[in-house]
């Protein structure tokens, strides 16, 4: 993908739907081979980059906000935040420190997003912060369960050591610090002096996750089980929801409701206790501290999902086991890393681990994308008391204000569009209102490089009932694409973008001609049909319908000899064709097949491919029997076949049964076989007897003849 600038955006107000981007596949193949990208609700825009644009849930771009970025210094990752009166905290990975992150107010610092280091400390990543009533922190670093506490000076001091490998959660309820670990699952009190550490929960789960202080309640949410706990006097912990997941990322609180943020990683062995060492993302740490360049870590695959549940007036936990949970947003491909509510009636924004997205939620129908930084991770969300809100950003350090500057104007760029091989772009259409513009790229790689074509404006014109409308200039064949939408005023707005194209025609591809005879054994008294089965396998390789032409002629004769098997008017479209054989002459023949896409291309684009059977033989005449004869208690006769070979040769005696006999060489394998059979338990008298002969390909000849037994 292109080298991104910042392009968190906002709408005029939080409540309003906000910023996106966006995933489009190719729609399927109008007439003569032209395709479409279409591209106009969230799921499909959400892949894409905006700066100063905001997507609504319906898929309407608008003009927005655009984010104020900070930046702590000497970090790869900005991995969590706390959000106290005045101010935000920011924990870093790579160097483990605490910033404070503010907007300034005056002079050439107003509205600037203002970040300065507090202090430094023992550890590789800060996993989590929580505020004590004097105003000192408690910071928990990896590795270890060691414990910081940092005064509002910077100065730094132990503050307690507990016996595990990682500290994921720390909240102060009701007087005391509860600490949450793994990975043995075990939750820890302590006093907020840091003494008297001890486990008030000892989970089956490796991890806890999450804390939150819900009225006189601690709820609790782990991993890799993804189950909400309720701690009280039981050491176990009361079970209030077991999700289908592999942890419980974090829970916020509505008016009546909870929600919380469940997690299920593509690597079901995975899960939070190695996400690490992979891609530092916030909750999901455990293990082994990072390595190498954090920055070119590859994220983690996962599928995420909010779930809410209606607590009713005063918040009744008890629902939380038995009342319905309900699905409010949902992600594939990446995972959700922390919360936030911003009123309590039911606005919540979500940071997720996709490209530094972060979603707006406003119940179970209303979701859009509120911003989309250049880091490839939104990590944390945080809220100063007096307002300002804050996301923090991994894999490249940053701190983002997210009510920030009104955008002038905004910009939507699509994600690199492919047309599966090179093609022919044509005609770009907007729906839209007030002024838009539209440049293009192409070029031959999925991320755009210096093989790629320049930005190239796109002409637009307003016609008739609103659309807009131009003509891609010639930028030559390409497989990939990528358009970027500009909307020049504050009242601009796009509803749809529908790009056309016509791919470069592929030939298909046919690997297999093969046929089938009906199949027959000794048993049985009649021929076989003289139906084959004629079968091909082929390869649209661009998904075009197909129609086949079948032929068939004697082996080794010109091109001239080929007799259609079906009506020339009439192709085939199946990729099978029943052949009779019954008016066909003995001989070696093939079968050619071949395939055409003119139903998606129309004759003058069309492509074909052709492939022959391997020569078969046709064999309709039925074997001879010769010299039958009975004497001296035996039966013997000359069976000759001139197609190919005898099979099998039975007798019966008057209205007896059909018996196989043996060839007198012991096998039936060449095209004359003698028999000589004894005609055993026949009692002496006249008999009729019938010898039944059958060639390889199941043609019958029966012979009959007098015996005298004696």
């Amino acid at each position: 993908m292109m080298a991104r600038r910042s392009r968190p955006v906002l709408p005029a107000a939080i409540t309003v739907l906000a910023a996106a981007t966006l995933a489009a596949a190719p729609l399927p193949a109008l007439a003569g081979g032209t395709h479409n990208f279409e591209l106009s609700d969230h799921a499909e825009l959400d892949a894409g980059e905006t700066e100063g644009a905001a997507i609504e849930a319906s898929g309407k771009v608008t003009v927005g906000f655009t984010p104020t970025r900070g930046a702590p210094q000497d970090a790869s990752t900005a991995f969590t935040c706390l959000g106290r009166k005045d101010d935000v905290l920011v924990g870093t990975a790579d160097e483990a420190a605490v910033h404070r992150v503010s907007v300034g107010s005056r002079g050439k610092d107003k509205d600037k997003v203002l970040v300065e280091r507090v202090a430094k400390l023992d550890g590789v990543v800060v996993t989590a912060m929580v505020e004590l009533p004097g105003g000192d922190l408690v910071v928990a670093t990896l590795p270890g369960g060691k414990l910081q506490r940092v005064t509002a000076k910077g100065k730094v001091s132990d503050f307690a050591e507990l016996p595990v490998e990682q500290v994921w959660a720390l909240r102060v309820h009701d007087g005391t610090l509860y600490a949450g670990t793994g990975p043995k699952g075990e939750l820890f009190a302590m006093s907020l002096a840091g003494k008297d550490p001890k486990v008030v929960l000892d989970d089956s789960d490796k991890h806890i996750m999450s804390l939150l202080s819900v009225g006189d309640a601690l709820l609790v949410g782990t991993a890799p089980g993804a189950r909400l706990l309720k701690v009280g006097d039981d050491p176990e912990g009361l079970l209030l929801k077991d999700f289908d997941g592999d942890e419980l990322r974090d829970m916020v609180t509505t008016r009546d409701g909870l929600l919380v943020a469940v997690n299920t990683f593509d690597d079901r062995n995975l899960g939070s206790a190695d996400a690490l060492a992979q891609n530092l993302a916030r909750s999901s740490l455990s293990g082994p501290p990072p390595s190498g360049d954090l920055e070119q870590q590859r994220p983690v695959k996962a599928d995420a999902a909010v779930f809410h549940v209606d607590l009713g007036k005063g918040r009744d936990l008890e629902r939380a086991s038995e009342a319905p949970w309900e699905e409010w947003f949902s992600r594939d491909g990446q995972y959700f890393t922390s919360l936030l509510a911003l009123d309590d009636v039911g606005t919540v924004l979500v940071a997720s681990s996709a490209d530094g997205k972060v979603y707006r939620m406003r119940g179970p129908r209303d979701a859009a994308t509120v911003a989309d930084f250049e880091e490839r991770q939104a990590t944390a969300l945080c809220r100063a008391a007096k307002g300002p809100i804050f996301a923090t950003a991994g894999q490249g350090a940053a701190a983002y204000h997210l009510l920030s500057t009104p955008a002038k104007k905004a910009r939507y760029r699509t994600k690199v569009l492919d047309a599966k091989q090179p093609s022919e772009f044509g005609a770009l259409a907007l729906r839209g209102k007030g002024p838009l513009s539209a440049r293009v790229r192409v070029g031959p790689s999925k991320e755009p490089d210096d093989r790629w074509s320049k930005w190239t404006e796109v002409k637009l014109v307003t016609e008739t009932g609103g659309r807009i409308r131009g003509q891609l200039p010639a930028l030559g064949q390409r497989r990939y694409l990528q358009l970027e939408i500009s909307l020049g005023s504050p009242d601009a707005e796009l509803y749809g973008i529908e790009q056309f194209y016509a791919p470069e025609n592929l030939a298909p591809l046919l690997t297999e001609v093969e046929l089938s005879r009906p199949d027959f054994n000794e048993e049985d008294d009649d021929e076989p049909s003289s139906k084959v089965t004629i079968r091909w396998k082929v390869d649209a390789r661009d998904d075009d319908d197909l129609e086949f032409g079948v032929r068939a002629r004697p082996e080794g004769t010109g091109e001239t000899q080929w007799i259609p098997l079906h009506d020339r008017d009439a192709p085939v479209t199946k990729r099978e064709l029943s052949w009779d054989l019954s008016t066909v002459p003995d001989g070696v023949y093939e079968v050619e097949v071949v395939a055409s896409d003119e139903p998606s291309n129309g004759a003058d684009k069309a492509r074909t491919d052709e492939l022959r059977s391997a020569p078969f033989v046709v064999d309709r005449q039925r074997p001879r029997i010769e010299d039958l004869r009975y004497g001296g208690g035996k039966l013997t006769a000359t069976v000759r076949d001139a197609g190919t070979y005898v099979h099998d040769v039975s007798v019966k005696v008057d209205d007896g049964p059909f018996r196989t006999v043996a060839a007198a060489d012991g096998m039936y394998d060449e095209p004359d076989e003698v028999i000589s059979h004894v005609l055993d338990r026949v009692k002496p008298g006249t008999h009729r007897v019938v010898v039944r002969a059958r060639d390889a390909f199941g043609n019958i000849e029966t012979a009959a003849i007098v015996a005298k037994v004696e």
